[in-house]
């Protein structure tokens, strides 16, 4: 303040509070009312009060925490519960936002697939270089004498029926990603289907009987086209139900992965495997 009276004209230091708002709303185009009060408003305290003032400062500071909202991102989602056959809503679920809720990202999904489908390759490719076809091990033709270029092996790779150069061999095409990466691509595929409408928690998986067409029944009620799903459970009724069915597949919890919820177009998901992917999961 006291630089500031240095730089104001002489007749307005007997009202330093006047003095500094017309000097500052010269000077400053983001000088407010609000700015304003601030200069009237007494700085000066003892160090007494300031030590009492203190306490109280910091259960305000306390209370404002308090009684700040809690973000979008922490707040649980909701979902319904239906039932298997009639597709009826039962029940509400809470829903683990960190889980069911993740933001989409699609470099995550694609490093997550490739690094899946890495792993599924078998890798059993093989070739047969000159060394292991099969043929004679004679000299092609002499050395000299004959006015032709030098001839040696019958099995080498520029002859019909020689080996393979630079060929393809038996190899592990498996790559590496880090856990959490694995995890996160998890929970942003449940996020899609969640919030594309595609995942579907129902609250049992059993079937009365074995046949295909009391599923195909269930299915065709649906309107699920390409389905997946998942029971915390072996069902055997539902696996040889869904077994001779192209586009329905079917895993237990463990096994859901980013590959298979994303390769079908709905997901069916009983509650304990909802539970077991929200703790595995979980942030």
């Amino acid at each position: 303040m006291a630089s500031l009276l240095k730089v104001i004209r002489p007749g307005f230091i007997a009202q330093p509070s006047a003095a500094l708002k017309a000097f500052a709303t010269s000077r400053f185009s983001t000088f407010t009312a609000s700015r304003a009060e601030a200069i009237d408003t007494p700085t000066t305290a003892s160090t007494s009060t300031s030590s009492t003032a203190a306490p109280s400062t910091a259960s305000s500071q306390q209370q404002d925490n308090e009684e700040e909202p809690l973000s979008s991102f922490h707040t649980p989602l909701q979902a319904w519960i239906r039932d298997f056959k009639t597709n009826e809503p039962k029940d509400l679920i809470q829903l683990q936002r960190k889980v069911f809720g993740a933001p989409l990202r699609k470099d995550i999904l694609h490093r997550v697939v490739v690094w899946q489908r890495d792993a599924e390759r078998q890798g059993t490719q093989s070739t047969k270089s000159r060394g292991e076809v099969s043929g004679t091990t004679r000299k092609a033709a002499p050395q000299k004498g004959r006015g032709a270029a030098r001839v040696g092996s019958l099995r080498t790779p520029q002859r019909r029926g020689g080996g393979l150069a630079f060929g393809p061999k038996p190899r592990d095409h498996s790559s590496e990603l880090p856990r959490k990466v694995q995890d996160m691509g998890l929970r942003i595929a449940l996020s899609t289907k969640f919030a594309q409408d595609q995942l579907v928690i129902v609250d049992d998986l059993s079937l009365d009987s074995h046949k295909t067409r009391q599923f195909e029944a269930i299915q065709r009620l649906h309107g699920w086209d390409s389905v997946l799903v998942v029971a915390h459970a072996e069902n055997q009724n539902l696996w040889r139900a869904t077994s001779n069915l192209q586009q329905v597949d079917v895993a237990i919890m463990q096994e859901a992965d980013v590959l298979r919820l994303l390769k079908r177009q709905m997901v069916v998901i009983d509650r304990q495997s909802v539970r077991y992917l929200e703790k595995k999961l979980k942030l």
